[in-house]
């Protein structure tokens, strides 16, 4: 049984066309030249070459200099999204992030992976989807086809591959929840303190 499985790449097929293949390589050169070698203070001039390359972005985004984002026109941000240092938007597929979202340092979103029961390793692409206020902290991953719900908190480190619900915490690898969050507004007692 063993010797009939195989797998043979050699019959991996981009299904990527030239066109888009031509796009990434402008859009590739255009933020190394232009993009990331920007001080942290012109973000304006970052959100304007990403919106240039089709990118949906929001008013008072924030996406810091050294971000990798791989197809801009993949890629929506709500108003006041944060994309921090270093995050790594794999966006075959749509990225979309929502209003108020931050994406902490080094997080992965990643929309794509690859078929491990076709022996070619066909691509496999799905979006990604984090909804108004949610947060994801530092060097989380997000897998393809993944909805963090409005509000709900993703840990550091955290490996997400299923939808979170919104207003949840969750945190390991594999993500599990680990709590509800609350906001709890200043001035305003909790509502456990007696």
């Amino acid at each position: 049984m063993e010797d009939a499985m195989q797998v043979d790449v050699s019959q991996y097929r981009n299904r990527h066309g030239w066109g888009n293949k031509l796009g990434r390589l402008l859009w590739c050169a255009t933020w190394a030249l232009l993009g990331r070698p920007t001080p942290a203070v012109m973000n304006s001039w970052r959100v304007l070459l990403l919106r240039l390359f089709g990118a949906r972005i929001g008013r008072h985004c924030v996406v810091k200099p050294t971000c990798r984002i791989w197809a801009a026109w993949n890629l929506e941000m709500g108003d006041y999204a944060c994309l921090a240092f270093d995050v790594d938007c794999y966006c075959v597929d749509r990225i979309v992030i929502g209003a108020h979202a931050t994406i902490s340092q080094y997080v992965f979103l990643c929309t794509a992976s690859h078929d491990i029961s076709d022996p070619h390793m066909a691509l496999v692409t799905a979006p990604i989807r984090i909804g108004d206020g949610a947060w994801i902290a530092a060097r989380a991953f997000v897998g393809h086809g993944v909805t963090v719900g409005a509000g709900a908190v993703v840990g550091a480190c955290a490996v997400v591959t299923k939808d979170i619900a919104p207003w949840k915490v969750v945190a390991g690898n594999p993500a599990r929840q680990i709590k509800d969050r609350q906001i709890v507004s200043h001035g305003e007692p909790r509502q456990d303190a007696r």
